[in-house]
């Protein structure tokens, strides 16, 4: 079984992650904001191409579940014992 692929759901938890770490950054924004102290100093540019590129390798990790799991669907196999359990020779 392959380990590693790029796929759609590579760009889709890169993206997540990305627009989770622009959330949190705001929220922290946010809060210093409320509290009259200074806002925080992230390097955004930085940290959303960090969280791209984690997001892009976990999405890639994942890739090759989520096709076995369209493959499992089409077949009308019981997803969870098709995915995880090893087939019987």
């Amino acid at each position: 079984m392959n380990h590693f692929a790029i796929g759609t759901l590579s760009f889709v938890v890169a993206v997540v992650f990305v627009v989770a770490y622009l959330a949190h950054f705001q929220l922290r924004r946010l809060g210093a904001w409320s509290k009259r102290e200074e806002g925080p100093k992230d390097r955004v540019g930085f940290f959303v191409v960090v969280t791209a590129v984690l997001g892009l390798a976990v999405g890639s990790f994942a890739q090759p579940l989520w096709d076995k799991g369209a493959e499992c669907r089409a077949a009308g196999q019981p997803l969870a014992a098709c995915v995880f359990l090893p087939k019987s020779p």
